[in-house]
């Protein structure tokens, strides 16, 4: 017996609590049509509480009271910013921020069907209030991104487009059409997010909304940043191999390719990749010039000669042009470090130095504060050019317009092999230059 009163004692304070809650939610409500007068902020404990409670945390009533406070503070400061120009807006926009998750909520909880019936009762009350108000996200989004508070701005911009893509709204098309207007939207919300750092959220806008997104070129670049940021190669993967196939004249994208295909130790698969691109496009520089940079540690001839076909696929391109005359000019350096060099290698070195000079200058043309001005001006300063090491120290250089020569043969030409001493070595022997470090390659 004690334990049946026990149990109903129990039930009667359950019940007692859920009617408390219920109450507390009918209060906030009327709080929330005080007007100018409504203490919003006992109006949200009220509803707080009331989303604690099992017996009400999944009533649809609940979350559409929950919007309605967030909805009615809203009004009442559009109201302030509307009679003074200069009122603090953000209460505002975090007010109306606020009423998206929590009307959406309603529609989710009430599309439920229930004994086989689905009874939409406060998510008809949303779909007829909403959009009136879910404009005004784009000004919040707006206003945030001017005052550079990105990550509160990719708030807003998601949540603008959560409401188009709601499917409470599904057969309206006012609001669930995809203008040009909703894919910039989606565009500055993925932007946002990674310019604030915010990497996971730049990743999941993009898993929501980057389909419709405009400036794929960009967007890709910057979500599959976020990826790596997050260090996500198997997330990052696809985007890349998205980017590469949009955009293959980006270098960012077959770049990362190739170097987690590195880094994983996947050569064979960096090789059959490289080799995919060039069968769609034999003059596509980036994978020639990638192919060369696979090949750089290990076989420096060979890597030459792709650099080469780089070049002479765009001739103007700073990456091609820069790793062919680092190339040219590494090899000579190699070749001068042999213990037992011949006249034919010495001559051989001297031409990969004097065939370096147009690539480089080339690379500098493209882009003066790139990495060729080091190794350009001491090329200049070894083959005795005076004029031209001055002025690309005062940095008055003009170099024309530098064009490569046939180097096929030079590079056929090219024996790393050291020889034994059965032939007088070249006189007198060169002191080796110092070998070109990699330089920093323009996306």
């Amino acid at each position: 017996m004690k334990k049946l009163l026990c149990a109903m004692a129990l039930g009667l304070m359950t019940t007692a609590g859920a009617f408390a809650q219920v109450s507390n939610v009918k209060a906030a409500e009327k709080i929330a049509g005080s007007g100018d007068k409504a203490d919003f902020a006992e109006a949200r404990r009220l509803i707080k509480e009331a989303l604690a409670n099992d017996e009400t945390k999944n009533d649809p009533y609940t979350w559409y009271v929950a919007g309605l406070v967030e909805r009615e503070n809203f009004n009442v400061e559009q109201k302030k910013s509307i009679l003074d120009q200069g009122a603090d807006k953000v209460p505002m926009y975090v007010a109306l921020a606020n009423v998206i998750p929590a009307w959406l909520q309603v529609y989710t909880i009430e599309s439920q069907p229930v004994d086989g019936k689905v009874k939409l009762k406060y998510a008809k009350k949303v779909k007829e209030a909403l959009p009136a108000d879910y404009q005004q996200l784009l000004n919040a989004g707006s206003f945030y991104f001017d005052q550079k508070k990105y990550a509160e701005a990719a708030d807003a911009f998601g949540k603008y487009l959560e409401v188009k893509r709601s499917p409470l709204f599904a057969d309206d098309k006012a609001v669930s059409e995809i203008d040009s207007n909703s894919m910039n939207v989606a565009y500055y919300a993925i932007a946002s997010a990674y310019t604030a750092n915010e990497y996971a959220k730049a990743i999941e806008l993009n898993k929501k909304f980057g389909d419709i997104a405009t400036n794929k070129k960009e967007l890709l670049q910057m979500v599959a940043a976020s990826y790596l940021a997050n260090q996500d190669t198997a997330g990052v993967f696809p985007i890349l191999i998205e980017g590469d196939k949009i955009a293959p004249e980006v270098p960012y994208f077959v770049a990362n390719i190739i170097s987690i295909y590195q880094k994983q130790g996947k050569q064979d698969e960096a090789v059959k990749y490289l080799e995919s691109k060039l069968a769609a496009n034999p003059n596509d520089a980036m994978a020639l010039l990638m192919t060369g940079n696979l090949y750089e540690q290990t076989d420096l001839k060979k890597a030459l000669s792709w650099y080469y076909k780089a070049a002479k696929a765009n001739p103007t391109d700073f990456n091609a042009n820069l790793y062919l005359g680092q190339a040219l000019y590494n090899s000579a350096a190699k070749l001068y470090e042999l213990s037992n060099l011949t006249q034919a290698q010495a001559a051989t070195a001297d031409n990969l130095l004097k065939a370096a000079i147009p690539a480089l200058e080339a690379a500098y043309k493209a882009n003066p504060d790139g990495g060729a001005k080091g190794i350009l001006s001491s090329l200049y300063y070894q083959q005795k050019m005076e004029d031209k090491h001055t002025a690309i120290e005062d940095g008055t250089l003009d170099v024309g317009s530098p064009t490569l020569g046939d180097l096929t043969t030079l590079i056929e030409s090219i024996d790393f092999t050291p020889v034994a001493v059965t032939e007088a070595p070249a006189q007198p022997v060169k002191k080796a230059p110092a070998k070109a470090t990699k330089g920093k390659a323009r996306k």
